[in-house]
Order: C-alpha cells, then structure tokens, then sequence
C-alpha cells in the first residue's frame, strides 16, 4: 500500500473532480435557487442570506409568501410534451441503386453460343443460345449481393426495433423520463444513465436507460461547449458492503465517506465523535465513476511525471473508479499490479478492468449518459435553467406579494380612539364579545357630549391600485419569458373573431413547447441509439428468447451479434416516431382522420367488394387506435384461395358429403 503507484493517478483525478466542481458552481446555485421556487418552504425566499443579498435596507414583511410559479411551469410543459413511452423505429441505412454504365459496364450485343464443332447451338425452340454478357452478369450478381445485405439489415433492425420497445415498458422508461424532464426544467438539464439490469434473483439481462440527477455529474472544466469534454465523473454512494462485493475488495480496503441513517442513529454512542473521524462507524463511502478519453490520468496536467506514458497501452478510453481516503482505483487494486504483465507491460487484469464496461465512445455522443437541456450558454459547457433569465421577476413577485400581504392584514385593523375623560366602563365595553352581532356601550350623561365626540374609529390608509398593476405587469413579464401565456392555461381576455384568427394564435402558442417536444425526441432518439449499442455488446440470445422468442433469438445470434458495434451506431437509424411521447390530441387527429376517409373510403369500398379488404382493415386499425378501441373483431378476413388446379385426364376430388 505504501509503495503503491496508482496514489499519484487517485490523487489527480479527485484534484480534477474539484476543478470540475467549481466550474460547474454557476450552474449548482442556478439549479438550487430555481429548485427553491419549485416547491420549497417560504424560508427559501426569506431566509437572512437570502433577503439581505437582494434587500438590503429593507426590513422583511411580517407576512411571508412562497409563490412557486416554477411548479406551473414545469407541470404545465411536462404535460404538454411528455405523457407516455415513446415508439422507436430503427431504419437501416439504404444503399444507392447505381447504374452499370457509372459502374463502367455497357451491354453488349447478343452473340450466339457456339458448340465444339464451331456451328451456334441451337436451342430445342430452334433458335440459336446466346451467351449472356459478362459485364451484365457481374452488374446483377453485384445487385444481388446488395439485395442480400439490405434484407439482412432489415432484419437487424426489425430485431432491435422489437427489443428496444419492449424494455421501456418493463424498466419503467416512461417514469424515469418524466424525471429527467421535470429536473431539466427546474435545473436547466438532467441526463439518462445506460446501464444493464437484471432482475432480482434472475439470470435474465435487459439494457435500459435510467434518472439519475444532473448534480452527480460532472465534466471536463477546460471545455467550452459540451461537446469539447474529454472526461466526465459520475458520483455514487453506496454501502460499502456493495462496492467492496463489486469491486471485489476487502472492507477494510475502504473508507466510508458518508453515513447511514442508522450510523446517524447512534450518534449519541459513547465516543462516536472519535469513531466517525476514524470512519469505524462510516457504513457508506462517496466513489467517482470516471470515464475518460484521455487515457488513464498519467498524462495529466501537473501530473506525476516518472508515470507520464506509463499506461498508453490502456488506450484514450479508460475507466477509472477513485474515492476520498483510498489511496489505488477501486478498479484497480494494488494486487492486480503484482501480476504478470504482457507485451504492453500492463498486467493483462488491469487492461481489462480500465476499459469502459460498454463502448459508448464508438457512439457519436459517447458517452454514457444522454443529456437533455434545452438552453446552452455560449462559452460555457453547463446549460442554462428556464428559469434563469427571469430570476429577477420571480424574486420580484414574492418580494412584493409578501409586502402586500402585510400592508393588507395592517390595513385591515381598526383603530378606535377613546377620548381621555370617557367613563373607564366605555373602553371595557368597546373590547368585549358581542352578543348577536351587537355591543351596546353606555354613555355617562355627566359628561354633556354626544358618543361621536367620545368615540372615534380611525379609517387605515387602503391599498392603492398602483400597486396590484406594478405586480400584475411583472407576472407578465416573468409569464412571457418563461412561457406562461394565458393560452397555455386555456385562457383569453377576447374572443377570437374568426376560426383563423383562432388558428393563427393556437400556432403561435404552441411554438415553444413544440419546440421543447423537439429537442425531448431528439434526446430519446439518442437514447434509443445507446441501448442498441448496449443491447449488441451485452445482450446474449438466452435474454432475447423470453422476449421475442426462439426464432428471434437465433437470427440474434446469426446476425445482430455479427454486426460490429460502430455498425450498429453508424448504419441504422434510430429515431423515437414524432409526437409518439407527447400527449394525445384526440379531438385533432378524429378530425384528420375523418378527412382523410372521406377521400380514402370509397377506395377502400371498391377494393373490398373486388375481394381485396387489406386497405378496408387498415382504414378500421387507424380508427380504432384512435379512439382507443379494439376493432379486431370487426376486421374483414381476406378471400378463401382459389382451388388448385387439375391436371387434364384427372377426375375433380369428391366432394365431402
């Protein structure tokens, strides 16, 4: 352990993990301010740090408001734009159909075959046998070879077109998407991780795609866009028990970096104090999954530089596993360095064990998580929250509605002047409990003067409307830069006066979040790609055949498996079906297909009653998805086969009786 090498690597990875922590900082206090407008308590506004940074001078209200618009916001988009696990088509990639003569092959005339004795075969027509081109046979021969490999793409891609819509169903994608969604909102961005499941207790293996928050991430700082990072780090706590069994280590190899709820529970222990800082009661540790495209950490800057070159033979794409207070890579135990090395001069163990479990870095985003955000900033990586640009009014509104709300309870006390010489009687009069709605104060005839000349009730100052207007213009403001316009709620000041108008706006209003649907189905298409790739490196046929079946799982083993991995990544496409995650329009698409079967309908009638229901059927399929209804019942079967025919001379086959 003392003369362990790998402490210089673990050592400069955490300093970079630092790094990249603090140029992330912008976008953590963006996050955590735009998460205390989601749904925090009102302290998160009117907590002493917080008002003395942006009201200073100024004592806090006595009553004191939380309004979380940001809820609005992302309940109202997150509906609009994600409502159910999307359908995923994978389309290979089709060849160009090239001509013979660009291929440098023109046709030839006919020239007839001729036989040994130096005279043209004839054939039993009596025509003469032409020999058949040469160039032409090559063409189609080269025709059939293209045919053959675009069928057998087809069929990859109807393989994983079928698994990669069956596991969001079984792994819960749509839940899992519906957090990355709702935090990308809130935060600015949120990512899918890639990983491989297996059930409890089962052997079974399925590739899927997983929530984890963005803040357990994060990336090379000397980057300025996203898709300049050369690494990325991922934060995991786990038991220590779990990591050491995944590891496979020995606990004591270990040291807890965090605490259980049940370690917390025994903090009033008898000198815990002095066994929390030996970690003796530590149960959890904090570890960083780093994945890097910049080789294992030896040439780092500042970097140890006896070890500078010393791990090139691990590759660019290295994965490493380092933790607070361990002194080797969790993947990379100081044992495996006593093992025989290879031609490399790199333990065979250690090569495998610093690889990447799944090759995402054949992937064009490889890495392995998928990152939704829906604003960049230019010259930074991190994204941008929607709330952001208008932190300002948000902080405005809860500052002044706060303020109102007191004004309004203060205005609304009553204030009763009593004068000095009144009889003592009249003040406990005035303060006791009415009876029926009704107090009854008794004035002393000695005093000679009427009750308004002894009582008085004072009129508080109201609210002026000046200021219901200012705090209506800025929720405007904040409405439209975030995109809160009242047609979102179902709301308009006017009536529209004519269906275009109505048209017009209706379009409009759904710029943003189509927008934002977008960008949503351009993220899962990544995802999709991901778990194809996942699916060909780690998916075997005996998890395929439970869900697709034998057959299915042998073509998986003849021909998905055969494909390589940059081939699945580079010659398919995958894409999630438009609008296929959004929530249904049913009233609109009732009405397109209605249009559509007023022209389509006689058609399909006519091929019906010739015989030919498939255009009927199809029209009928359409209809029942949309309104939800199953219609196989009422599907017309096609047209029994014509009998075969037979041979002259045989007598017709006896009819049964």
């Amino acid at each position: 352990m003392e003369d362990n090498p790998l402490r210089p690597i673990c050592k400069q990875w955490l300093e970079k993990i630092k790094l990249a922590e603090k140029h992330k900082k912008p976008f953590t206090e963006d996050a955590q301010e735009a998460m205390s407008f989601f749904c925090s308590d009102p302290d998160a506004m009117w907590g002493s740090k917080y008002f003395s940074k942006y009201s200073r001078g100024i004592d806090p209200p006595e009553f004191r408001m939380q309004i979380n618009r940001v809820w609005e916001a992302v309940r109202l988009f997150t509906a609009v734009i994600h409502h159910r696990n999307p359908t995923r088509t994978v389309t290979p990639k089709d060849y160009p159909i090239i001509g013979p003569q660009l291929l440098g092959i023109f046709p030839q005339p006919p020239v007839p075959q001729m036989g040994p004795d130096g005279q043209p075969v004839v054939g039993p027509d009596g025509q003469p046998v032409m020999m058949p081109d040469p160039g032409m046979q090559q063409y189609q021969q080269m025709l059939q070879q293209q045919q053959l490999m675009l069928e057998r793409r087809k069929l990859v891609s109807s393989l994983l077109q079928e698994y990669l819509n069956y596991t969001p169903n079984e792994l819960n994608l749509k839940q899992h998407s519906r957090k990355v969604v709702e935090e990308a909102f809130i935060k600015g961005g949120s990512v899918w991780w890639h990983e491989l499941y297996q059930p409890p207790g089962s052997e079974l293996k399925m590739a899927g795609s997983f929530f984890d928050s963005v803040d357990n991430l994060v990336w090379d700082p000397d980057a300025d866009e996203f898709e300049d990072i050369l690494w990325c780090a991922r934060k995991r706590v786990h038991p220590v028990d779990y990591v050491a069994n995944k590891f496979n280590l020995n606990r004591e190899d270990l040291r807890g970096s965090g605490e259980s709820y049940s370690s917390q529970a025994g903090e009033s222990e008898r000198g815990y104090k002095h066994k929390k800082k030996n970690g003796k009661t530590n149960d959890l540790i904090t570890y960083w999954e780093i994945y890097s495209k910049t080789g294992f950490g030896d040439r780092l800057k500042d970097g140890d530089k006896e070890l500078r070159g010393k791990f090139d033979a691990l590759g660019p794409n290295c994965y490493i596993v380092v933790a607070e207070g361990v002194d080797f890579p969790l993947n990379a135990p100081p044992a495996i360095l006593q093992e025989e090395v290879d031609d490399s001069g790199i333990p065979q163990t250690l090569f495998i064990n610093a690889q990447w479990p799944i090759p995402f870095w054949a992937e064009p985003n490889g890495w392995p998580f998928t990152l939704l955000a829906w604003h960049g900033k230019p010259g930074y990586s991190w994204p941008v929250s929607l709330i952001r640009p208008a932190i300002g009014e948000l902080r405005f509104i809860n500052w002044a509605m706060s303020f109102l709300a007191t004004r309004i309870a203060t205005s609304s006390q009553t204030l009763v002047g009593v004068a000095k010489a009144a009889d003592p009687d009249i003040k406990s009069k005035i303060l006791e409990k009415a009876e029926g709605g009704f107090k009854i104060v008794e004035i002393s005839e000695a005093i000679g003067r009427s009750v308004n000349d002894v009582i008085s009730v004072f009129q508080m100052p109201g609210i002026t409307q000046d200021m219901y207007q200012i705090i209506a213009e800025v929720t405007a403001l904040f409405d439209r830069r975030v995109g809160l316009t009242e047609l979102i709620y179902g709301m308009s000041r006017n009536q529209f006066r004519s269906a275009a108008e109505a048209q017009v706006k209706a379009e409009q209003i759904s710029v943003r979040p189509d927008d934002y649907a977008n960008q949503l189905e351009d993220a899962l298409s990544e995802v999709a790609r991901k778990e194809a790739l996942m699916a060909r490196w780690l998916i075997s046929p005996e998890d395929v055949a439970p869900l697709l079946g034998p057959m299915a799982a042998q073509a998986w083993q003849m021909h998905v498996l055969n494909e390589a991995p940059d081939t699945i990544v580079r010659e398919y496409s995958y894409r999630v079906e438009a609008g296929s995650a959004r929530k249904p329009n049913i009233a609109s698409k009732v009405e397109n297909l209605n249009n559509a079967m007023q022209i389509i309908m006689p058609v399909a009638q006519g091929l019906l009653q010739a015989g030919k229901p498939e255009l009927f059927n199809a029209m009928l399929e359409d209809w029942g998805k949309t309104m939800n209804f199953d219609i196989s019942r009422y599907l017309v079967p096609p047209p029994p086969p014509p009998p075969p025919e037979q041979p002259p001379g045989e007598p017709p086959p006896e009819q049964p009786e």
